[in-house]
């Protein structure tokens, strides 16, 4: 076994990428819940598709470091 940089490295700049993106959204849910535009459901389902999207970027980074 040894690390595959070049996989580690792709699945870390496409997680970055990713993850700002639905953060971003995120970020976004939670304002229009404050401000009453949107209801908890919608904050709570970009919650778990972040936790979610941190999960698959996670074993991704693992396969690449065992392949």
């Amino acid at each position: 076994m040894s690390l595959n940089r070049p996989a580690l490295l792709a699945i870390l700049v496409f997680a970055t990428a990713l993850l700002a993106i639905l953060g971003a959204l995120y970020a976004g849910a939670v304002r229009s819940y404050r401000k009453g535009e949107l209801d908890v459901e919608g904050v709570r389902i970009l919650r778990w598709a972040l936790l979610g999207h941190a999960a698959i970027y996670a074993l991704l980074a693992v396969t690449a470091f065992l392949s």
